[in-house]
């Protein structure tokens, strides 16, 4: 009776084992998914061509900032690594244009236009609220993943959800709660890829770096200067930012230097090397801003829709109204300015 007892009892210690070594390969299993399947499951439609997704995966932006980043390959190899447990996929990062200013609302509100002129795309949403840092809400371009239009993966697919989980590092503008603006506008030259032995700092990456990190113009400044800066898509950029105190600056780069310009608007030239009375004969766009803001200094989220329209060309594909002092936006795509999205940090629940 003493063997059998002590046999069922090692019996039921090793079942034990094995049961509590399946629990905890469960739970590291449920860990690493977790993130992935609960952002892919956030995933809506809100109309034709406009999507949004809650991202609650941990997209790793301190390895980021350590990887050395400094061009699309690099950039594609790191978010296959992390969010695709190294399985290899394909983006479709081209030239873009836009035009981008800075309102004050006649209630005092920080206002923020924004039109992105691209080649067509649907367009997604995407709300992050990384752990020490501030939540926001951002635009990416569906296109760049090569999911919905004018690509055959549909965004409601499972291949198009799980491509979402990209699209941290491929926002060109947003806001965040602190009421900070950025917008990524490209230049009519060659890609700069500073080499000042500073770290790498790849400019998509740069836009989630800012979102979730700096709160005024100044402190996005500063963090910028900390890094060598790279471009893409076979042109450099430049960047917008504003902020709720209602200052608005043009970040430009060289190859060895970074200048910050005053402006409430910014289009597609450099304004670093242009004499200020010259800006508005260098963009049409521009101009149009330029005056309306001129003859209506003080505007609602309704009248910098107005302006974008007015301001709109034929391949832009989303108009932005950011209120920096209320975090939230009023988003138009393909034109239709008559039907228009109001996103809050509740419309991702």
């Amino acid at each position: 009776m003493k063997k059998t007892s002590k046999a069922r009892k090692a019996i039921k210690i090793t079942v034990l084992s094995i049961l509590g070594v399946i629990a905890a390969a469960l739970i590291i299993i449920s860990n690493i998914l977790y993130g992935r399947v609960s952002t892919i499951s956030s995933v809506k439609q809100l109309g034709e061509g406009m999507y949004t997704v809650n991202y609650r995966h941990d997209y790793q932006l301190d390895k980021a900032l350590e990887s050395g980043i400094d061009d699309e390959r690099s950039l594609l190899k790191f978010i296959c690594d992390e969010m695709y447990f190294g399985y290899q996929v394909d983006s479709n990062i081209e030239k873009y244009a836009c035009s981008a200013f800075l309102t004050e609302s006649p209630d005092g509100d920080i206002i923020a236009g924004r039109n992105f002129d691209y080649d067509q795309t649907d367009t997604l949403a995407v709300y992050t609220k990384p752990y020490g840092g501030y939540a926001s809400i951002s635009m990416a371009v569906l296109d760049f993943m090569k999911v919905g239009r004018p690509n055959a993966v549909s965004p409601m697919s499972i291949e198009g959800k799980l491509a979402m989980l990209a699209a941290p590092y491929l926002c060109v503008d947003g806001v965040n709660e602190a009421g900070l603006n950025i917008a990524l506008l490209d230049l009519p030259e060659g890609e700069i890829h500073q080499d000042n032995g500073k770290p790498d700092l790849f400019m998509p990456i740069a836009v989630r770096l800012l979102l979730d990190r700096a709160a005024t113009v100044d402190e996005a400044a500063a963090l910028l200067e900390q890094y060598d800066i790279h471009c893409a898509d076979g042109n450099t950029q430049h960047m917008f930012i504003s902020d709720k105190s209602g200052r608005a600056v043009v970040v430009e780069w060289g190859d060895d230097d970074m200048t910050v310009v005053e402006s409430d608007i910014c289009t597609n030239f450099w304004l670093k090397d242009t004499p200020e009375e010259e800006y508005p004969q260098m963009c049409d766009r521009f101009d149009i801003i330029q005056r309306c803001l001129k003859n209506n200094p003080a505007n609602t989220e309704e009248n910098s829709m107005k302006i974008l329209d007015m301001a709109r060309v034929g391949w832009t594909q989303w108009s932005c109204v950011y209120n920096l002092s209320d975090f939230s936006v009023d988003v138009a795509v393909d034109l239709c300015f008559d039907n228009v999205y109001t996103l809050t940090p509740e419309s991702f629940k």
